[in-house]
């Protein structure tokens, strides 16, 4: 079913989200190397998934960037950090998550519908291949791995991703 196939990404997500060091590991990536951490572990989950990121793909997934990442998801984390400040009480800043959360699993859904549905084939070393996946993301972003606490990051993200 189309939307069983479009929970997959999320699942995927939130289940390496929750293992240990990588929320830490993504919320660094996010706030300090200003990556899309939705696009990135989109880089991991393709891999998973025996495909490759090509640059086709890497131009499609920075549209979707663009369009929830940074006009909609982006905003509304803004928001949900300032409300932390102003509205102590918390009930806002609740309503604010639940929908930044909400906008997260929409752009997962439309990452997710640039996949092709047929079967998965093994492409053999999932990290190998997750690592190149993250390099044509970045590279169509004339971002490098090269920055050492980058790449410190990102390893931790990779060995719980693909022990």
């Amino acid at each position: 079913m189309v939307e069983d196939r479009l929970e997959r990404f999320w699942g995927f997500s939130a289940d390496l989200y929750a293992r240990p060091g990588v929320e830490t590991a993504l919320l660094a990536l996010q706030d300090e190397d200003g990556l899309d951490v939705s696009l990135l572990l989109f880089c991991f989950y393709v891999a998973s998934r025996d495909r490759a990121v090509d640059e086709e793909l890497a131009a499609a997934m920075i549209a979707v960037g663009e369009n929830w990442g940074m006009r909609v998801v982006a905003p509304l984390r803004a928001v949900r950090r300032e409300l932390k400040h102003l509205a102590p009480d918390g009930t806002l800043r609740a309503e604010v998550k639940r929908l930044e959360l909400a906008a997260e699993r929409v752009m997962h859904a439309e990452l997710e519908a640039l996949l092709p549905a047929e079967a998965d084939t093994d492409a053999g070393d999932r990290r190998a291949l997750a690592e190149r996946n993250l390099s044509t993301w970045l590279g169509a972003r004339n971002l490098a791995l090269t920055a050492p606490a980058r790449r410190a990051r990102l390893a931790v993200v990779l060995d719980r991703a693909f022990p």
